[in-house]
């Protein structure tokens, strides 16, 4: 059984530029990685919760999963746990992508086991992962803490389901096996350059001399600063520049008559396509 705290993840997060968000980002905890589930140390050093996700190789879903719970107030100080035995999972506060079980009342979420169908809704019908499940139930508030709004604000629904569209789903379906289009043909290409796939690439190689599980857990730190870094430069992109675009737009709409009686014609002022575009996909 081995630990990665949220201390140990944030050193490497600050190696990213333009990936600390003060909402988002306002701790100032001591950087450890144990190999303990609880720390030697004194009391202070001691995390409020555990959150467990499996050991061994690692993706895409569970490494952003991890660092989506810990933006949360509820496991904002916490240390995550990587280990695949059940007696240990059941301790946890939080559970995710092992143990078998989906239940939010206790903040269990994995998808691998029989039955499991949950999707995202609101339109969406792809199976989520792990980390679907962790932005299904908390990306309201991680997203209300960047716009520093209230989780019922109308532009915090909007950025969650933009983010959803626009960056999470890809993440759902490429763990599940989901194809991108209904066809039998084969790709034309192989696109191995996505998240899914970097973080992928952090495991452990065959010809690395050090297979040790300390050195995993690094790894799977790199994978957690990795999709996180890029999921907060989705949030802050949508925040800071497809969320005004699309006020804009809203203008031009609204305006529309005022260009043409027949409000057929509108024009498009600068920026409007940023919000455009996303509408295309």
């Amino acid at each position: 059984m081995w630990a990665i705290t949220r201390g140990g993840f944030y050193r490497k997060l600050l190696n990213f530029p333009k990936t600390i968000s003060r909402p988002l980002m306002g701790t100032s905890n001591l950087i450890r990685v144990s190999s303990l589930a609880y720390s030697t140390g004194s009391p202070n050093d001691v995390p409020s919760k555990r959150v467990g996700t499996h050991s061994g190789s690692f993706h895409c879903d569970e490494a952003l999963g991890c660092f989506m719970i810990c933006l949360t107030n509820k496991f904002s100080n916490s240390e995550i746990v990587r280990t695949r035995d059940p007696k240990v999972l059941e301790g946890f506060d939080a559970v995710l992508d092992v143990g078998g079980v989906y239940d939010p009342s206790r903040d269990r979420y994995d998808h691998h086991q029989k039955g499991f169908e949950e999707v995202f809704g609101h339109g969406f019908n792809t199976k989520l992962s792990s980390a679907g499940l962790v932005y299904k139930h908390f990306g309201k508030e991680i997203i209300a803490k960047e716009l520093q709004l209230g989780e019922d604000h109308p532009d915090v629904q909007r950025l969650f389901l933009a983010i959803y569209k626009n960056f999470m789903e890809a993440i759902d379906a490429i763990d599940n096996g989901i194809n991108q289009f209904d066809t039998d043909k084969p790709p034309r290409y192989v696109n191995n350059t996505n998240l899914s796939s970097r973080v992928g690439r952090l495991n452990l190689d065959w010809l690395d001399h050090n297979q040790s599980p300390e050195k995993e857990n690094e790894d799977f730190q790199q994978a957690m600063a990795l999709a996180g870094s890029e999921f907060l430069d989705s949030v802050r992109f949508h925040a800071k520049s497809w969320l005004p675009a699309r006020s804009i737009v809203m203008e031009c709409i609204a305006d529309r008559y005022d260009t043409d009686p027949s409000g057929e014609i509108m024009v498009f002022k600068s920026g409007s396509f940023t919000y455009l575009s996303s509408r295309k996909r």
